[in-house]
C-alpha cells in the first residue's frame, strides 16, 4: 500500500509541477490543462491497450500483495 501512496503523490507532484510551469509562463489554468492531457488525446488504440495493460499490472501487483500478506496474517493467527 505504501508503493502505491508513493506512485500517486510523486504523480502528483509531476502533474502540478508541470501545470506550475505552465502558469509561469503566462498560460491560462485551462491552457495548461489541455496540454497536460493532450498526449492521451493523440494515442491511437495500441498506445491505449499497451497504456490500460500497464496501469492493471501496477494495481493487479499490490492487489496480489496485499491478499498474500492477509493470507500470511490469518495462517500466522491460526
Amino acid at each position: 500500500m505504501k508503493v502505491l501512496g508513493i506512485f500517486m503523490f510523486i504523480l502528483f507532484l509531476t502533474l502540478a509541477f508541470s501545470v506550475a510551469m505552465d502558469l509561469l509562463l503566462g498560460l491560462g489554468l485551462y491552457h495548461a490543462l489541455s496540454q497536460l492531457l493532450n498526449p492521451f488525446w493523440v494515442m491511437e488504440a495500441g498506445e491505449i491497450v499497451m497504456l490500460v495493460i500497464y496501469l492493471l499490472l501496477i494495481i493487479g501487483n499490490q492487489i496480489f500483495f496485499i491478499l498474500k500478506k492477509k493470507a500470511n496474517e490469518q495462517d500466522g493467527s491460526s
